[in-house]
């Protein structure tokens, strides 16, 4: 696993979301906090028509795109409505302040 920088925690805020676009790696990153204080790391563009997630609503559990309405769960990055759509999820880890992403292997979701 190689594993890219993203950010630091503090840059995911108070709302528990926030984008990043990576240049080297040519993806937009979401990376939620659920409510549990759980970091995850998203695909940060609607299925639907690409609308950038992160101006969506984040409950702390699902994500609803500002665009359309489709609703994403914010945990495991399955559609909930509509249930077809997904959005990719990648492994991250947090290590001293940072969070970190693998790019290169998308969780089962």
């Amino acid at each position: 696993m190689t594993f890219t920088r993203v950010c630091g925690i503090d840059d995911v805020g108070p709302l528990g979301k926030n984008s990043f676009y990576l240049m080297d790696v040519g993806i937009e990153v979401l990376i939620l906090r659920d409510r549990q204080g759980v970091m995850r790391a998203f695909e940060g563009v609607c299925p639907h028509e690409d609308y950038p997630l992160v101006e969506g609503h984040f409950d702390g559990s699902t994500i609803t795109c500002a665009a359309h309405g489709w609703i994403i769960d914010g945990i495991t990055g399955k559609g909930v409505s509509p249930a077809s759509c997904r959005i990719a999820a990648y492994p991250l880890k947090v290590e001293g302040g940072d969070i970190f992403v693998d790019f290169d292997n998308q969780l089962e979701n």
